[in-house]
């Protein structure tokens, strides 16, 4: 009966129907939306989805995607849990629409999250804590609370009897935060049919950004820069620490780190970013050289003002990060052998083995060893098409002078596994976000406001209204 049961719900998410199961026609008349009470419930569901540990590595998704599953079947929406590896997690649920036009909407969020150390924090990070009118924890912003307001606002959808005209389909994977292999890169891979009527794809990565001066705009991630991780190994002779040799390989790991992280590359203002500051320039009214970033940047004085912005400089040039650093475990012995791991993010474009090479070039030493753990290319989608309009229908509803911004986002997300299937992939969740709460995704007191969740959820169920019409 559980297989028959699970076979009949992949059927009904891959866009079949089954008789008397949520068919198009049968949610009866419209109700209104009871918000005080949707959004109490969502608030519920975010704090329990944050208590459920879902740091990668390990990922242990699988608990959260049944939870959300639940959830669905709960107010009859067909939903599904599939395992990729074991407690690896990924969970689908469709709402069906009245139309059969291969246009179906996906709402993509992942389940997992970096690690939390829970020294600098204000609450513990899984607490999924309500504390100063806020939602605390890892994954409020990335990726649990956008995954519960694409959640809740189908819900809403289905509770209210709204029949749009496009199938909409929720899909939360595993593995994101490790490069997506054993979350949306499995799912593509194994289970294409899910996604065989798919057409618009909402993910992470772009929000309603509110600017220092108080104006907003909907930033619109439509392409992303390139992961190039790499590790570093540097050996040499052990001994006793205080009779050191020349050289050991910590002292060449760092010399090596240090060299990479001064090496200069090259400043490119693609077409999407000149735009993009060309916008902020207009909303910021200044500085007058976003008018023409290319231009300006050629001259000394202003380019090393922006360049000193790390979001500016991540735009306009490829960046070296360090991040992991080990060697020895005895403060009295010189180890044989020491590692590193630096964040290479790469402008679209641009040729990561070129990149490499010049890389080592810089490091001149061959006893550090360079070697990938991580690249993929990530192809972008058309700025202009019916789901950026419906973005900018739902900015005339709620702000008339808010512009939508498409634009570059410095991380990876898993849009690139449904664009390299010719799917028009954004990354926008409507929720405000500010330079400093944006400070918080990966770091400290990651948190939302429950007025900016709550009106997120208001805007995704507008937006689905907009998009099912």
């Amino acid at each position: 009966m559980r297989t028959a049961l699970i076979c009949v719900g992949l059927l009904m998410l891959a866009g079949f129907t089954v008789a008397g199961a949520g068919e198009p026609g049968k949610t009866g008349k419209k109700k209104g939306i009871d918000w005080d009470l949707l959004n109490n419930e969502a608030i519920a569901l975010l704090a329990h989805y944050i208590r459920l540990d879902t740091t990668n590595p390990p990922g242990n998704e699988l608990a959260a995607a049944r939870m959300l599953r639940e959830k669905f079947l709960a107010d009859g929406i067909p939903a599904a849990t599939i395992q990729p590896a074991p407690q690896r997690g990924i969970v689908a649920a469709r709402l069906h629409g009245t139309g059969h036009n291969g246009q179906a909407i996906v709402l993509l969020s992942h389940m997992d999250v970096v690690p939390a150390d829970p020294r600098g924090w204000k609450v513990p990070p899984f607490s999924g804590a309500i504390k100063d009118g806020q939602i605390w924890g890892r994954g409020a912003l990335d990726d649990k609370g956008p995954g519960v307001i694409a959640l809740m606002a189908m819900l809403a959808v289905k509770r209210a009897g709204i029949l749009l005209k496009r199938d909409v389909l929720f899909v939360a994977t595993g593995d994101e935060e490790q490069g997506g292999k054993l979350g949306a890169g499995w799912l593509v891979e194994h289970r294409p049919d899910l996604f065989a009527d798919a057409h618009d794809v909402l993910n992470e990565g772009g929000a309603i950004r509110v600017l220092p001066n108080g104006r907003k705009f909907y930033a619109v991630s439509v392409a992303e820069k390139s992961p190039l991780w790499i590790g570093l190994a540097a050996s040499g002779a052990a001994g006793h620490g205080s009779k050191p040799e020349p050289e050991t390989a910590v002292t060449r790991l760092v010399q090596a780190l240090y060299r990479a992280s001064q090496m200069q590359n090259q400043i490119n203002v693609l077409p999407l970013v000149q735009a993009y500051f060309y916008q902020i320039g207009a909303l910021l009214e200044g500085p007058a050289q976003f008018a023409d970033l290319r231009s300006a940047l050629q001259q000394s004085e202003f380019r090393e003002r922006f360049l000193a912005d790390p979001f500016n400089n991540a735009m306009v040039r490829d960046t070296i990060t360090p991040t992991v650093l080990s060697a020895g475990d005895k403060v009295n012995v010189i180890p044989a052998n020491a590692h590193a791991e630096i964040d290479c993010r790469l402008l679209p474009g641009d040729n990561p083995a070129d990149f490499l090479k010049k890389l080592q070039s810089a490091i001149a030493d061959d006893q550090v060893k360079l070697q990938v753990i991580m690249n993929f290319v990530s192809p972008a989608s058309p700025a202009s098409t019916n789901l950026m309009k419906a973005i900018g229908d739902l900015a005339q509803q709620e702000d008339p002078s808010a512009p939508v911004v498409p634009t570059l986002s410095s991380g990876f997300t898993d849009s690139r596994y449904l664009r390299e299937h010719k799917l028009i992939v954004y990354g926008f969740t409507p929720i405000e976000l500010t330079a400093e709460a944006t400070q918080t995704i990966h770091g400290v007191n990651e948190r939302i406001a429950i007025t900016n969740f709550t009106a997120g959820l208001r805007r995704m169920v507008a937006l689905l209204q907009i998009l099912g019409s």
